[in-house]
């Protein structure tokens, strides 16, 4: 094995990631290699821009702007599945009167973006800062499929060479970590370009290479404004990034995970399974139909496998509050501290009315109401007889009998774990510490359900979808549940997955993407209204459209001069 290659860093400390300052990292001239000393402290560098980069993914801009969990509410809303059922402070009005395309975008788009540009400093700085270019591609070794990135004149462009024979011991722990760092920030670039194309692009396109995106931004053109790539050259990248992740975390598979906050192998395998799981066109056939659907289910499974967690167990399902990152359903989640507490900006303050939120104070949030007759109903309505009644996830719901002020709120999904019944204002949360999940195992067995559905395997499918639903099975209601797993089958089968994300995930973020992704298929010719309990709406037929597409703000066509404002998507 070739020995570490101290490459030349001399521009490294263009680094400055926003929450470490101008000292984020050395400006000592390094000459044409580096100590033992700065190559340590480099390391340190590296992991504590990416604390930075994890940060700004709960940073609190208003009280209805505070990083993923603030977007998540903006698209549930957005779907009709989250309802906005009374306003008095006006927050999340916006989404729920379905003006989010184009009042939310700006959030969304410096959001996203400006996270991007500090990734993208991050692999600057670990390829060799100034020495890297756009000449320098990542090359695979054919024996062991590892990633080796050389630069022009041969050598290392990453700190090590990676080549069958390895194993961790090969490396010091230095250089493991910064391999470590490596991939966590490829992992973040794949999770923000895939987030941008669910958001940005309109679903199911027919000729990815024809329809234009939004700007691809690496590590080599940063700083360069950028015209707009097309949807394959932006899907290419996230699945660029994302297999290079997963091959990095697998060859140094022993560097610990020092929490839930920082992204690992079974994440980039799930960021990786939901992309392609989006980018599967249902109406489409041929190879590159069948290969989406293959890889969702395969890294779906992948994500599974190398993950710790575990679906919730039907003993545990009113007794998390979905508010501790120690839950073992999350694969992904902030442990909220006195100092990183947003307040009542935050998702238990916009949400919780176990906590004094606004929801508490009467901005309340709640399941809509067509989607919960379809748990709880006893009748034909929203045409499904008798609703799923075994679904014990019908009493996350508030079902309004003791207090109708907060009908219909989740207040046993998400309640503070200090106050998980009370809505007095003595007992009531003032302290915000509910951490916050970004993503679960359910999730990963809902996409491998999709996935093998589309790909024809209805015996798989059921499988996933029932590892979940055996575990929701209301107390007493065994028999209905047997009846239900026994009429699974191909002519319905579509129509219960959708349902799963929709009431499993619910309030999680995946509320938009199912509606665009599934909702026309699976209703044919009938219509979905929003139910009559949202605050503005109420009672309106929705159907996948082009108002549940983001627009790109006007400002992207009016600073950058490589785009014609004529042709914005």
């Amino acid at each position: 094995m070739k020995n570490v290659s101290k490459i030349v860093l001399a521009s490294i400390s263009a680094l400055l990631l926003v929450s470490c300052g101008d000292s984020f990292l050395t400006r000592d001239p390094y000459g044409s290699t580096i100590t033992q000393g700065q190559y340590e402290k480099l390391s340190n560098q590296l992991e504590g821009s990416m604390r930075g980069i994890y940060s700004m993914m709960y940073a609190v801009s208003d009280h209805d702007a505070f990083g993923k969990r603030s977007i998540d509410m903006y698209t549930d809303i957005m779907s009709g599945d989250m309802a906005l059922t009374n306003y008095t402070y006006g927050w999340f009005y916006t989404d729920e009167q379905l003006q989010g395309r184009t009042a939310r975008t700006g959030y969304i788009w410096y959001y996203y973006y400006g996270m991007l540009h500090n990734v993208n400093a991050v692999l600057y700085a670990a390829q060799g800062g100034a020495t890297a270019s756009a000449d320098n591609v990542i090359k695979r070794i054919a024996a062991s499929g590892l990633p080796n990135q050389v630069g022009k004149d041969g050598d290392d462009l990453m700190y090590y060479t990676i080549v069958g024979s390895d194993t961790l011991a090969s490396y010091t722990e230095v250089e493991a970590e910064i391999a470590n760092c490596y991939a966590q920030a490829l992992t973040m670039r794949g999770y923000i370009y895939s987030n941008l194309l669910m958001l940005y692009c309109e679903p199911a396109v027919a000729d990815m290479t024809k329809e234009l995106a939004f700007p691809l931004y690496n590590e080599y053109n940063m700083d360069e404004a950028q015209g707009l790539a097309t949807m394959s050259e932006v899907y290419a990248q996230v699945e660029s990034d994302l297999t290079n992740a997963i091959d990095y975390f697998s060859a140094f598979s022993e560097v610990t995970r020092p929490s839930k906050l920082v992204v690992d192998k079974s994440v980039a395998c799930a960021i990786l399974a939901y992309s392609y799981l989006n980018k599967g066109n249902p109406g489409g056939h041929g190879d590159a139909y069948t290969q989406a659907y293959t890889n969702a289910r395969d890294f779906a499974q992948l994500a599974i496998t190398n993950s710790t967690a575990q679906i919730l167990p039907n003993r545990d399902l009113f007794e998390t509050g979905f508010n501790n990152v120690s839950n073992v359903s999350w694969m992904w989640g902030q442990d909220v501290t006195v100092e990183t507490a947003g307040g009542l900006a935050s998702f238990f303050g916009q949400v919780d009315i176990h906590s004094y939120s606004y929801a508490w104070a009467g901005d309340t949030k709640a399941i809509d109401e067509n989607l919960y007759k379809l748990i709880a109903a006893t009748d034909s309505t929203a045409g499904k007889p008798n609703g799923h009644p075994f679904d014990a996830r019908q009493y996350w719901f508030n079902d309004g009998s003791s207090n109708n002020t907060y009908k219909l709120c989740p207040d046993k999904k998400f309640f503070s774990a200090s106050n998980p019944t009370s809505t007095k204002s003595d007992d009531i949360d003032r302290e915000w510490l509910s951490d916050n999940v970004f993503m679960r195992i359910e999730s990963m067995y809902l996409i491998a359900a999709e996935a093998s559905y589309r790909l024809g395997n209805d015996a798989d499918a059921i499988s996933y979808l029932t590892s979940i639903t055996d575990e929701r099975i209301a107390t007493g209601m065994d028999a209905e549940y047997a009846a239900y797993k026994s009429s699974l089958n191909h002519s319905n089968l579509l129509e219960e997955i959708e349902y799963n994300w929709r009431v499993e995930m619910w309030g999680e973020g995946y509320g938009l993407q199912t509606f665009r992704r599934l909702a026309a298929e699976v209703l044919g010719e009938k219509e979905r209204k929003r139910g009559g309990n949202h605050c503005a709406n109420a009672g309106s037929t929705i159907k996948p459209g082009s108002e549940y597409t983001f627009q790109m703000p006007s400002s992207e066509g009016s600073y950058n001069p490589k785009i014609n404002t004529t042709t914005l998507p």
